[in-house]
């Protein structure tokens, strides 16, 4: 006879479901991993049996799993067990004292590599003066430090006459050698993934016994933040094969979602169709290795983002000629690369941070539909910084949609540090813009871009920036905007069922309805009955993945 009887039946005052035709439920229950009845008490009392776990869970409130539909997080993890790291407000001078702590107990021959250094050092990293002192305090020993954005570097002499890099050398399509304006020589500092990729070839490998241990320490990291499903928004070959491996082994406590990349931006990397043609080696039953990842353009601060309208004139780009940023791919060429995927049905995730290399990507996706049909998979842009007001509808038309990353973007150490490169009024009417997108109709998911602009992964920081237009730890002053701060609801959505649906993964998770996987967290409080300026301090009691506890406390 078949067993109608739940394992596990949760009952609460406060459970919040996602689900538009039901979103307050009293009780839910789960089978084999999956919830088969959400509903009322009396509904979901007729599913417990002799064997079924029952749990009241009173006060607080219960909600799907956080998804996070882009990050970096076996790098986030490597960085937080093996690196130098500092926080992005860290001064110069506070760098330098990292720095030599790390050139203290470094062994010959090591590599010092670290970061995240904020936009606030770019002045004093731009200057001879700047390296000089990074060389004084590194004792010999390479050193190799990002930015906040991830699309920058610096580094001192050692690593500068290894590559080559003089006073003559010109650095690639769309990146920059900063060169000191009095001397021209160059100055350790190189913006975007080509000025530095040589010297990543020369850097030691990193070791499979440590990106083992950098996975494990972070999902389950990640679960004690409420997330159970996330997406790596650069799945290198050796990457899906971690995450594949770990899943296959010991089982994962997240889904997690591939973006192989379509373009090498790391040496020895494989890209393109040659990986992505192999990807179905990495599918496990937690792993989907199904979307390809496209750059377009950097990062304003850098002045490397595809603008519309020019930067300003101060930075010495351009030549003091009007100076846009340089996108990698014109809308022609960009299709031409799409195309093939689009056909395969994988949906595509864009880097696009300029209004600029918006116009770009929807331009070629447009080209794609017109030559494939409408009803190929949904693209995502990422980040999406600045938007022209005429492309904002094009997102629904297109079936495109947009992942934000308020933790890397709403008042930040990146959003100050644009103001010198479009001024503070461009930053402060048209950065961000949350509701506008919401308006349109376009499908809005958010990702942390972790460990990009912050040195964690917590997604009620982000939750509330959404919703205050400011910087919920206080540290970064002012606000972004506050005509496009969104309500609770949008962005508790915008958090789990649109990420899912981003991600391509919402028939199996995102929102708690009959069938899907019980992904579940429990949180300290009813993010419903607290000050909006208090959600930053949400404490997750516990995380259910699948129906069964992966974090509590």
């Amino acid at each position: 006879m078949l067993d109608r009887n739940a394992d596990l039946v949760v009952f609460n005052e406060a459970i919040y479901t996602l689900d538009p035709d039901n979103p307050w439920v009293e009780a839910f229950a789960v089978k084999d991993g999956r919830y088969c009845a959400v509903g009322s008490r009396s509904e979901v009392k007729a599913m417990i049996g002799a064997d079924t776990r029952v749990v009241e869970m009173r006060g607080g409130m219960i909600m799907p799993g956080i998804n996070d539909a882009h990050a970096h997080p076996l790098d986030g993890g490597y960085e937080d067990l093996f690196l130098c790291n500092f926080s992005p407000t860290a001064s110069f001078h506070e760098i330098l004292h990292h720095v030599a702590e790390a050139a203290r107990k470094a062994e010959p021959g090591d590599w010092i590599i670290g970061g995240s250094w904020g936009d606030q050092n770019m002045e004093v990293m731009s200057s001879e003066a700047g390296r000089q002192a990074l060389d004084r305090v590194s004792n010999g020993h390479p050193v190799f430090l990002r930015d906040i954005s991830y699309h920058n570097r610096f580094v001192n002499s050692v690593v500068l006459q290894m590559v080559g890099i003089d006073r003559n050398s010109e650095a690639p399509l769309g990146c920059v050698f900063v060169k000191d304006p009095s001397t021209g020589e160059p100055t350790g500092l190189l913006k975007e993934f080509g000025a530095f990729t040589p010297i990543e070839a020369r850097m030691p490998p990193r070791l499979r016994e440590r990106l083992d241990k950098a996975a494990g320490y972070i999902v389950a990291r990640l679960n004690s933040l409420g997330v159970t499903g996330i997406q790596d928004a650069y799945g290198s070959e050796g990457i899906m094969q971690v995450w594949s491996d770990l899943d296959r082994q010991q089982g994962l406590p997240l889904w997690l979602v591939g973006s192989i990349p379509a373009m090498p931006f790391f040496p020895g990397d494989r890209a393109g169709m040659e990986l992505i043609s192999e990807r179905e080696k990495f599918r496990t039953p937690r792993v989907f290795p199904h979307f390809v990842k496209f750059f377009l353009d950097g990062v304003p601060p850098a002045r490397t983002a595809k603008m519309l309208a020019p930067y300003l004139p101060e930075g010495g780009e351009g030549n003091g000629a009007p100076f846009h940023g340089e996108a990698y791919f014109e809308a022609d060429p960009l299709a031409e690369a799409m195309c093939p995927y689009d056909q395969m049905g994988l949906p595509i995730m864009i880097h696009t941070t300029g209004d600029g290399a918006v116009r770009i990507a929807l331009d070629a996706i447009e080209k794609v539909r017109s030559a494939n049909g409408d009803e190929g998979p949904r693209h995502v842009l990422a980040h999406c910084s600045i938007v022209d007001p005429a492309d904002y509808p094009r997102f629904r038309k297109l079936n495109v949609a947009v992942n934000l990353s308020p933790m890397l973007w709403f008042p930040t150490g990146l959003w100050l540090g644009s103001f010198p490169a479009i001024g503070p009024d461009r930053c402060h009417n048209q950065w961000l813009r949350n509701k506008d997108f919401v308006e349109a109709g376009a499908l809005v998911s958010s990702g942390s871009d972790w460990p990009a602009g912050q040195t964690h992964a917590n997604p009620w920081i982000g939750i509330e920036g959404m919703l205050t237009r400011r910087d919920p730890l206080g540290m970064i002053p002012g606000e972004l905007g506050l005509d496009q701060a969104l309500d609770l609801e949008t962005v508790l959505a915008i958090y789990t069922i649109n990420s899912a649906k981003a991600m391509g993964i919402d028939e199996v998770t995102g929102s708690m309805v009959k069938g899907k996987s019980a992904d579940f967290i429990v949180l300290d409080n009813n993010l419903f009955e607290i000050p909006v300026d208090k959600i930053h301090q949400t404490q997750v009691r516990g995380t259910y993945f699948q129906g069964k506890s992966v974090f509590s406390c």
